[in-house]
């Protein structure tokens, strides 16, 4: 530290006898305290100018958080080798990939098996899809901000099990509003917790949302210590309705996934969350809510599974406590097929609902198939090693590139 003051100071001095000093560095409050013009640089072109009073950390750093434009060659236009890395280093590379996987599987499976592509294979697929998309679109705001959360398997479970006492056979229609009242306050409740355990008390995403996990399965045994209470036939129906071939629930999913999707790459709130998964200090130094951002993560978190449990108490017709345990683990790797980092600041809610998808179509291919139970574990198993090491690989070269143009 001592160094770096007197290195400052005969900078300065050099700049007073008139001599110009250039200084590149990635730390704003060090261009802050020493420049008196600062130039900001985003994908190799100057995106904002700054002198005087307009040179400050949130400045600086917000230029080139939000900076929209492309790396150009020397010609003027990006390249296809360029426009390749750049797409393979991107977001939505994965998607492509999960695409074509559907695809290939589903014209295997239909060509081997013709009960594959019916009505009713179709509706119960997408169907079954729609609860796991929801969770998965939860867990990928969650890790959005390089958090877990293991909770919204048992939580999603518990939303079963409370509909069960409330929206059964002949109740009242108030009765049923306050049922959804009663699991709308603890899904926001667990999720809450969750956020403050991680947050104010410090314990790690995993711990925290572990015991949490344990809380709520407990609480559903402990309601429905065996399965029971059948959720009334004009819940189940009007949930299950469908257009053609395609549930409405499942459009109706699709149709918020792109909503997400455009909340998380072009809004403010977005930026932000995508900001403090990347670098909490810096995303903290320009003026992001980082705590509060964490705690909505789990809360939106937790709203995801309430709507996946009112889904699952549709496809299994009775309140049971084991019921969405599996989710957890689903959830987490339909993010990692999506594209999602581990590590925060890296997702795609399509790619995550494509994810969940694909295992969806996984599960009904095996038995179609012929297949033992056990590949409906090392297909994902094995498609979430390979996809985690080419994403993985795909953005390592990307970044090798842009470091060398760099230098």
């Amino acid at each position: 530290a001592g160094a770096r003051i007197e290195l400052y100071r005969v900078l300065r001095e050099s700049a007073r006898d008139g001599k110009a000093i250039v200084v590149l560095s990635s730390d704003a409050v060090e261009l802050q305290g020493l420049c008196d013009r600062v130039v900001v640089f985003s994908r190799g072109q100057v995106v904002r100018s700054l002198h005087g009073d307009e040179i400050t950390e949130e400045n600086i750093t917000g230029a080139a958080i939000t900076a929209t434009t492309s790396r150009e060659t020397a010609a003027g236009k990006p390249t296809r080798a360029t426009r390749a890395r750049r797409f393979a280093g991107g977001d939505y590379l994965p998607t492509v990939i999960l695409l074509t996987l559907l695809i290939a599987i589903g014209a295997y499976t239909a060509a081997s098996n013709d009960f594959f592509l019916t009505e009713r294979n179709f509706q119960g697929m997408l169907f079954l899809a729609s609860a796991v998309m929801l969770v998965s679109m939860g867990q990928l705001v969650v890790l959005l901000v390089g958090g877990f959360d293991l909770s919204v398997g048992p939580l999603t479970g518990l939303v079963a099990v409370m509909l069960s006492f409330f929206a059964t056979q002949g109740q009242a229609t108030g009765w049923l509003l306050l049922g959804l009242v009663a699991v709308l306050a603890t899904a926001f409740a667990v999720g809450l917790a969750n956020g403050v355990m991680v947050r104010g008390f410090g314990l790690t995403p995993v711990l925290a949302t572990l015991v949490t996990f344990i809380i709520l399965q407990g609480v559903s045994l402990l309601l429905r210590p065996t399965p029971g209470g059948s959720i009334g036939t004009e819940v189940t129906t009007t949930l299950k309705t469908s257009v053609g071939w395609v549930p409405v629930a499942f459009i109706v999913v699709v149709a918020v996934a792109v909503a997400a999707e455009f909340v998380l790459r072009r809004t403010h709130w977005g930026i932000g969350l995508r900001a403090v998964g990347s670098d909490e200090s810096r995303a903290h130094r320009m003026g992001a809510p980082v705590t509060r951002t964490h705690v909505a993560a789990y809360v939106i978190c937790s709203l995801f599974a309430l709507l996946a449990g009112i889904l699952l108490a549709a496809q299994i017709g009775i309140g049971d406590a084991s019921a969405g345990s599996t989710y957890t683990l689903t959830s987490i790797a339909a993010v990692v097929l999506g594209g999602a980092s581990i590590f925060g600041g890296r997702g795609s809610f399509i790619g995550a609902c494509l994810g969940a998808l694909l295992l969806q179509e996984i599960t009904s291919s095996t038995a179609f198939l012929g297949l033992g139970t056990q590949w409906q574990f090392w297909m994902p198993g094995i498609l979430i090693l390979v996809a985690a090491g080419a994403y993985s690989r795909a953005r390592g070269n990307r970044e090798a590139v842009l470091a060398a143009k760099a230098a």
